[in-house]
């Protein structure tokens, strides 16, 4: 039967579903080292291919004025073995070479390192985009059988007067090939790089972000009450000095925060002993219930072990015990002290002492806690009590506790109008009003509880007021 609250909800729930700061800058982080590598790739692949054909230019561009400066003398003199065998061997030093042709002014190939071709008209190309000149030498990117060639034509110039013309044609396919070699490492060393910064960025990332979430938990848990470790700083930079300086704030803020509790401890304290003077003076007035919250108050305690309550919440229930019949220092003496029964208004004004004890605890905010019960152990459990009606679950357990002690003492004591009931007729008279005034299931423990207690005399009963 013991209530406890609903469990409040922490803020920021929703916030750890959410990307942190670490994911945030890592976020923000790869993609420029991303582009910026990627940006470098594309650079050195672009540089690299530039100077590979710029090479093959200047190759083929070379061997073409070789050839042109060999055949002058032979083309003139008209030694064709000398031009074909030239042809023939400039084609075999480089397997790259797509063909060597030698011919006159009549562009009639005299020599070429196909026989077959010799005697014939030089065919023009399917198509040709020039690559530039180089001295005398034109290269032009030309397709012939289909074939993509880099073709080099230079004049073969004797004593001064063009004789005829050098041709000769290097394969693209060495230089495609070596491209692509050539973007294969590039792209390899970029995802190398890429793999490298992506660790490095997470690894960053984490040494920025791992003491800001540091100090994020620690203010959490300061918030919460926890026990504060400081939090390590091992950098001398400034995410080092925030660490160093949240250490000594939060020392200086448990220091004042315990200072402060030590401070309402006293407080509540004297404020409470207060009360319980108030509440020993009140049965004070009356011979008859001399003790009687302090009576109230320990069978209230001895209840709440019956039903497994801990010390703090049995702390709690003592005090709502001895504040319970705390608003009758409001109520005149004729009418508190009457030896006769009370009159109607007389029992109102009696009735009234709950709802002026509450007035009175609202006077400190620490005693707001026991208004409830203070307020409702004159209530029954069947809705038939005051000062609200309450009934069943709506009453606090605490002040169905109290209900029950506070009859039990009442029946026990002696009173101007009728002597005190025997134990065992107290706990009868309280089991003829279960499911009426008193839970059942409290009512059946409370009498268990007081039938293993020992037998409860005058003396007994006195001495438990002391």
């Amino acid at each position: 039967m013991i209530r406890s609250g609903t469990p409040i909800r922490e803020r920021g729930t929703l916030g750890r579903f959410l990307p942190g700061i670490r994911m945030k800058l890592f976020g923000f982080l790869l993609p420029l080292v991303f582009l910026l590598i990627m940006s470098v790739a594309f650079a050195v692949t672009e540089v690299t291919e530039f100077a590979l054909r710029r090479d093959l230019l200047h190759r083929g561009a070379s061997i073409s004025r070789v050839v042109a400066l060999s055949a002058g003398y032979s083309l003139l003199s008209g030694d064709r073995l000398a031009l074909d065998r030239l042809a023939a061997e400039t084609r075999a030093s480089d397997p790259e070479i797509a063909f060597v042709a030698i011919r006159d002014t009549s562009d009639i190939v005299v020599a070429h390192d196909r026989i077959s071709e010799n005697g014939k008209p030089f065919p023009p190309p399917t198509s040709m985009e020039p690559q530039g000149t180089f001295a005398d030498t034109r290269a032009d990117e030309v397709v012939r059988d289909g074939r993509n060639l880099v073709e080099y034509t230079t004049p073969i110039v004797f004593a001064g007067k063009k004789v005829g013309t050098a041709s000769l044609a290097l394969s693209t396919e060495s230089l495609v090939q070596a491209q692509r070699a050539l973007r294969r490492r590039i792209i390899f060393a970029a995802a190398a790089i890429l793999g490298i910064a992506f660790f490095g960025t997470l690894l960053l990332a984490s040494l920025i972000t791992t003491p800001v979430k540091r100090l994020h938990e620690a203010v959490l848990s300061l918030g919460r009450g926890e026990k504060f470790r400081p939090i390590p700083a091992t950098s001398s930079d400034e995410l080092g000095e925030l660490t160093r300086n949240f250490n000594r704030m939060a020392e200086t803020i448990l220091a004042q925060k315990e200072d402060l509790q030590r401070q309402a401890q006293q407080l509540e304290e004297a404020y409470i002993g207060m009360v319980r003077v108030i509440a020993a003076s009140l049965d004070a007035r009356d011979p008859y219930t001399l003790g009687h919250s302090t009576r109230v108050a320990k069978l209230s305690c001895e209840l709440g072990r019956q039903l497994g309550m801990e010390e703090e919440e049995l702390m709690h229930l003592e005090r709502a015990a001895i504040f319970h019949d705390l608003g009758k220092i409001q109520t005149r003496d004729d009418v508190l002290l009457k030896q006769e029964r009370l009159t109607r208004d007389e029992e109102e004004q009696m009735r009234s002492h709950p709802a002026d004890g509450t007035d009175i605890l609202r006077m400190a905010p620490f005693l707001h806690r026991y208004i409830p019960v203070v307020r409702s152990h004159h209530e029954w459990y069947n809705g038939g009590g005051y000062p609200d009606g309450k009934k069943g679950e709506e009453i606090p357990l605490h002040a169905q506790i109290i209900a029950l002690s506070d009859a039990f003492d009442a029946m026990t004591t002696d009173r101007p109008y009728r002597q005190a009931l025997a134990p065992e007729e107290a706990l009868e008279e309280i089991l003829r009003f279960k499911e009426t005034q008193f839970d059942p299931g409290l009512a059946d423990t409370f009498a268990e509880m007081i039938r293993r207690l020992p037998p409860m005399d005058d003396a007994t009963l006195k001495s438990m007021a002391l």
